[in-house]
């Protein structure tokens, strides 16, 4: 039976019709036909898992399938451990050691109807820790003045999922990534963060963390790569730690000590104007100068400056010292007058 005649003949009365038995045995076929070739006009490769993190050098195993049944091999495409398997639906990817860069595989399969040939590349992300992390940094930073402090990551892959982060104690500083890097292979970054200290910063510690955030298959948490802690001593002018004038008071012959501190880095020297006196002495010790009085005089009573300087500025500070006559003296003064008057009278009176 012919379901569809090429050779177009006129209508006749005579020829005859299709029978109804052959008219739905025909049109069974043709759907059936139209079906089957909408099946292997589809290409259908399916990946499992769809997508693979591996470390460089660790065994990997990926499967390949297809549905359809007009199936003539199927393989993978690969630099390494390429497959090739006539006649099977299933194939297998399997490295026990993945040290190329550039694997880049594919699955394929070949078929006896159109497409001919369907293949999918596996999403495949190969990745390496930092071989090390360091801070590259200046041996000091100026109060005010922006400093770079530089993140070293060394042979790590692939660049486009890398974070570098600059951390002062717990507070994150900044970061960085390189999502547009295609780069496959190892690589090296040097990341600068600009830094402006302030006083408070002086000891702080510095650290450096290199992330791999891999995403979906990664491992987790994410590998990440700490730098050796680092601190960056800040330098800054002298500053009073107590008021910048003073007035104070000594009796005559008493002793008193003149203080003077001031915090800076580099730690300040201290430098006493006033002048020279046998019972006047000068100490530092500990950060804190000192100027002694003993048996202060009359010519101890004058203003003393102590200027506090480093190579960033000098602070002054200035005393005024004032020395009071004695109590015992203006009693004794007063003793000799009181007798001299009475010696006087008594005078008089035995004239």
């Amino acid at each position: 039976m012919r379901c569809f005649e090429t050779k177009i003949e006129p209508f006749t009365k005579e020829r005859k019709q299709m029978e109804p038995g052959n008219l739905i045995t025909c049109v069974l076929a043709l759907l059936f036909s139209t079906t089957e070739s909408a099946s292997s006009a589809v290409c259908d490769v399916n990946i499992d898992p769809s997508r693979v993190v591996v470390r460089f050098g660790d065994p990997v195993i990926v499967n390949c399938s297809t549905t359809r049944e007009d199936v003539m091999g199927a393989g993978w495409e690969s630099s390494i451990n390429p497959v090739n398997e006539p006649n099977s639906k299933i194939t297998v990817w399997n490295v026990s050691s993945l040290i190329v860069w550039d694997a880049e595989p594919k699955c394929f399969i070949n078929y006896m109807n159109e497409p001919r040939q369907c293949e999918e590349k596996l999403d495949l992300v190969i990745y390496k820790y930092p071989e090390s992390v360091s801070l590259i940094a200046p041996e000091f930073m100026k109060i005010g003045v922006e400093s770079n402090i530089t993140c070293q990551v060394l042979d790590v892959a692939p660049a486009r999922y890398l974070t570098v982060k600059l951390y002062k104690g717990d507070e994150q500083l900044g970061n960085r990534s390189f999502t547009h890097d295609s780069t496959r292979f190892p690589v090296n970054e040097n990341v600068p963060f600009p830094v402006t200290p302030t006083r408070a910063d002086n000891g702080a510690e510095y650290t450096c963390v290199a992330e791999l955030q891999l995403g979906p298959g990664g491992p987790k948490p994410n590998p990440a790569k700490h730098s050796p802690p680092l601190k960056i001593p800040v330098f800054y002018k002298p500053s009073l730690l107590s008021a910048a004038e003073e007035n104070v008071e000594v009796r005559e012959g008493g002793s008193i000590v003149l203080k003077c501190s001031a915090d800076g880095n580099p730690a300040p020297t201290y430098e006493w104007k006033y002048p020279i006196a046998d019972n006047v002495q000068e100490i530092t010790k500990d950060g804190v100068s000192t100027v002694n009085i003993t048996r202060a005089s009359s010519s101890n009573d004058r203003v003393y400056e102590c200027h506090a300087k480093n190579r960033y500025g000098v602070a002054t500070k200035n005393i005024t010292l004032t020395v009071g006559r004695s109590h015992w003296i203006g009693i004794g003064v007063f003793s000799v007058a009181v007798i001299a008057v009475i010696v006087l009278i008594y005078r008089r009176i035995t004239a």
